[in-house]
């Protein structure tokens, strides 16, 4: 191994502890309490709080389009939708705060997100 190589590997591992760092500091600062937020053209529609024991079937239907969303399992999917490229559907099932599913036709953007912080601006 040449010097540059070793150089540009401790850079390499320097960055990735950086986002892991970061990450894990999102991750703590979206609080305990998990909501199930849809928005349709940028404005809340519903709000569920994510519980372990939530098992809840939410239709869509607007101007849009159809959309059938299923909450359970601290987690949320897009069951069906009569979009042509039912890109929502093919997503899946998302747990993770922070991570979106869209349905550009319906202007449709699902996303788990925090309550209250747990921590402070102090801590």
């Amino acid at each position: 191994m040449k010097k540059g190589d070793i150089i540009i590997g401790i850079i390499i591992i320097v960055i990735m502890v950086i986002l892991g760092l970061g990450y894990k500091l999102y991750i703590s600062s979206i609080g305990d309490e998990l909501y199930v937020n849809i928005y349709i053209d940028q404005q809340l529609v519903e709000s569920v709080r994510l519980t372990e024991t939530i098992d809840k079937k939410i239709v869509i239907d607007n101007e849009y389009g159809y959309n059938l969303i299923h909450i359970h399992d601290n987690g949320v999917e897009v069951l069906e939708a009569d979009c042509p490229s039912k890109d929502d559907v093919r997503q899946g099932f998302v747990s993770m705060p922070g991570i979106p599913i869209i349905c550009v036709p319906h202007h449709l953007r699902i996303i788990i997100e925090g309550g209250e912080p747990i921590y402070d601006d102090v801590t």
